[in-house]
């Protein structure tokens, strides 16, 4: 009885075998990925800086004011929520407004400084988003903020109101005195001009208590690094990054990855084929007992009437 040996072989040494395959496979798959990257919607990311606190030099030689500035930045750059920011676009981008995919505000490290990103499919949409929202956390935090530059205007004006009202006392002290001094001065004069005194020095109270009040808060606001505050724009949106090369690369890689697949298939597959093909070629023939060569089906015609000795049968 005849029995077919055939060694399988594994599908590695088949690629090993058709390495130009592969290495073909390989390239076009990695240059139809890339290719797919133009065919991709791009995310645009537009950046904008916010600077927390005065940047000069005079502020930052109060002691713990960087520290102050730095921490103030943390926590205001949790204003901005993603969710409710988008919907603070919709009028300013109008129909825009669906391509934008991300938005958010964080702290660069070691500075007072809040970077806001958003990300949109749309350039135009991604810059004029992070300016937007920008602004927003600008007005919103310095809403509740006061300038010391703004408490001494306040605190001048009302030094001059104060020096205005004690001239009104000394006038009306004057001119009470005066009454009182004369012969026979009219009661009711008198008790006009102790009115007119009275009213004056009350009036002059209530200035003199606001001007050391807005005195206290102009102190505070100079001296100590609780009142740090103050936002300002101190980077227009621009367009910070794109995704487009990371895109590139990672469809590239795919498309390598699936010719390098497609390679070990096919390669597997060639292989078995041109095993199968050679089999019969290859085939041993085993035999458990005498062969007779003019009967044997399996010997060649040619043979069967050659002259060969009964001696070389098995």
């Amino acid at each position: 009885m005849a029995q077919v040996t055939d060694t399988p072989v594994s599908p590695l040494t088949a690629l090993a075998r058709r390495w130009k395959l592969a290495a073909l496979l390989v390239v076009v798959g990695a240059g139809a990925g890339a290719g797919t990257a133009y065919l991709t919607p791009t995310t645009y990311t537009g950046e904008a800086r916010v600077a927390v606190g005065s940047q000069s030099l005079d502020a930052r030689i109060v002691a713990g004011y960087t520290n102050a500035s730095q921490q103030l930045a943390s926590d205001v750059s949790r204003y901005v929520n993603d969710r409710q920011a988008q919907n603070d676009l919709a009028p300013v981008l109008g129909e825009e407004v669906d391509s934008v995919q991300r938005i958010s505000a964080s702290p660069i490290a070691g500075s007072s400084v809040i970077m806001v990103e958003v990300d949109a499919m749309d350039r135009a949409a991604a810059t004029q988003g992070a300016q937007t929202v920008a602004q927003q956390l600008v007005d919103q935090v310095n809403a509740t903020y006061t300038n010391p530059d703004d408490l001494l205007q306040r605190y001048t004006e009302l030094s001059s109101q104060v020096q205005v009202a004690q001239q009104a006392v000394l006038a009306a002290n004057s001119a009470l005195a005066a009454l009182q001094a004369g012969r026979n001065p009219n009661p009711a004069d008198v008790a006009a001009a102790q009115a007119a005194v009275a009213q004056q020095a009350t009036q002059l109270d209530v200035l003199e208590v606001r001007q050391e009040a807005l005195s206290a808060q102009y102190r505070n606001a100079t001296s100590s690094t609780s009142a740090v505050g103050g936002l300002s724009i101190v980077r227009a949106a621009q367009i910070s990054r794109t995704d487009f090369s990371s895109t590139v690369q990672r469809n590239g890689l795919a498309g390598a990855g699936l010719g390098g697949l497609l390679a070990l298939l096919l390669a597997t597959a060639m292989e078995r084929r041109r095993r199968s093909r050679g089999g019969t070629a290859g085939t041993v023939s085993e035999t458990t007992g005498p062969v007779d060569r003019e009967t044997d089906p399996d010997v060649p015609a040619s043979l069967r009437s050659s002259p060969v000795s009964s001696s070389h049968r098995v």
